[in-house]
């Protein structure tokens, strides 16, 4: 019996982002092709569809596939690519991202113009007055990337403002609403609770407090402020309550995908909103059409076309990892979790789904969080399961708030005194967390932790899903 459609674009999807990721992490063709064999066996033991031997070879030419394009497009993109390194220059590049600020400096991601060419991460005086579309003459030394994937980077440079509005007019229109949004938050709520509004509603860290970004750095609760699918969820829900009340369902879709990019576009493009969008839209599609929607085959699309579009994103970009890494987590760690606690319903305040939520994600994200920020905390599972459950009401006022905030000063001051409360608890956990840290004394220093740990999971989920009927 051959693979249906859905099984057949999974194992496509698949084997293509696993010859990406062997590709980037410099495997050559014989590993490859080893890793391919021994990756397509896993697969078809997980589908309990091991008398597929076709599948083996479809899964390992896909996988070669990903290798070669991961090189080929990386070859393209250097060629691409004039920076001189290592040597003081002057050159112009207009700024393509929103600034990030840190602690001791505004990171200004811009495109270098001619005569040169490439992409470039700036580290400007944190006070300067920098927006998405300028256009700024610099002055400094462009150090090279450290790792594949990565910008150049210029420190301390001189700069200049040329222009402005040199970029994108829709996403600086919708910049500048987010900003004002955000400026409405600070005129109704204290410092610290704006922040988190606007963090947890739009994704923006811009007016975060250095104390508080360290707070929810040491209690793990940084993603947060990531978009997500509770904040697509909410724009598609309220995009269909508004227009499906006088508009036909297949107008409605397109309105509410319209909204969604919008919003996606906004908010500044993070993966874990583009992943969100993705998977969102086929649910929709999926509804709008009579389909089935299977998550399954919905995250391993939303990756491979993302990877398609840039293949360094797989390896360079944390935020990619964790998104589809927690999501993953969710889907397939959430089952067998429930089975081995016996789960036997939500609890108050869901607080047995927000429980297992919780620590099926960060099962999930641990190794790259250690990875990447050299910390984790294993208290970070009981400050997520007291507040997420509160997060969607907090996401929920957010969005209220942004409205209000243009209509009447006295019902945003109405809803900003009930977010307020919700802000308040949650900042409380926040700060009573990071002040409890128990590290995990697991140190991910090489290759083969990982894939050991990743592989115990993908062993805990198959012996639960070896008893089931559910596809995976």
């Amino acid at each position: 019996m051959a693979l249906g459609i859905g099984d057949r674009a999974f194992v496509a999807a698949a084997g293509f982002l696993s010859g990406v990721f062997a590709a980037a992490m410099g495997w050559n063709i014989p590993i490859i092709f080893g890793a391919a064999v021994a990756c397509a066996f896993g697969l078809l033991v997980l589908i309990k569809k091991i008398s597929l031997w076709k599948e083996f070879l479809f899964f390992g030419v896909l996988m070669l596939f990903g290798a070669f394009y991961y090189h080929w497009r990386a070859d393209a993109a250097a060629a691409k690519i004039n920076i001189v390194y290592n040597r003081y220059i002057s050159f112009s590049a207009v700024v393509s991202d929103e600034p990030q600020p840190s602690q001791k400096f505004l990171i200004l991601t811009a495109d270098v113009q001619p005569p040169f060419a490439g992409t470039v991460k700036i580290f400007a005086p944190p006070t300067g007055d920098y927006a998405y579309g300028d256009m700024l003459q610099i002055g400094g030394i462009i150090a090279a990337p450290d790792a594949p994937g990565g910008d150049p980077v210029v420190f301390s440079p001189k700069i200049k403002i040329i222009s402005r509005h040199n970029g994108f007019w829709l996403r600086e229109k919708l910049i500048d609403l987010k900003l004002r949004v955000l400026r409405n938050f600070e005129a109704v709520l204290p410092d610290d609770q704006a922040a988190l509004l606007g963090g947890i509603a739009f994704g923006s860290k811009v007016n975060f407090s250095p104390e508080l970004k360290n707070a929810m750095a040491l209690s793990s609760t940084t993603h947060l402020v990531a978009v997500s699918g509770y904040n697509i969820t909410i724009v598609i829900l309220a995009a269909e309550s508004v227009f499906g009340r006088f508009l036909p369902r297949r107008k409605t879709f397109f309105i509410s995908i319209a909204l969604m990019l919008l919003f996606v576009l906004m908010t500044g493009l993070q993966p874990s909103a583009i992943r969100a969008a993705i998977t969102g839209s086929i649910a929709l599609f999926a509804k709008v059409t009579g389909r089935v929607y299977d998550i399954r085959n919905a995250i391993a699309f939303a990756a491979a076309v993302m990877v398609a579009y840039d293949p360094a994103m797989l390896m360079a970009s944390v935020g990619f990892q964790l998104s589809f890494l927690s999501l993953l987590g969710i889907v397939y760690l959430g089952p067998p979790l429930k089975k081995l606690f016996r789960y036997n319903g939500a609890g108050f305040l869901e607080w047995k789904e927000c429980a297992v939520t919780t620590l099926s994600a960060q099962l999930a994200v641990m190794p790259v969080l250690i990875i990447a920020f050299g910390q984790f905390s294993a208290t970070a599972i009981f400050a997520n399961i007291l507040i997420l459950s509160t997060v969607p009401l907090a996401m929920f006022f957010g969005f209220l708030l942004a409205a209000f905030g243009f209509i009447s000063h006295s019902l945003a001051f109405f809803c900003a005194k009930l977010a307020g409360l919700i802000l308040f608890y949650e900042l409380a956990m926040i700060r009573l967390f990071a002040g409890l840290p128990v590290p995990v004394p697991i140190k991910f220093d090489s290759t083969a932790v990982v894939f050991a740990y990743y592989g115990a999971l993908v062993f805990f989920i198959a012996l639960h899903y070896h008893h089931g009927d559910k596809k995976i």
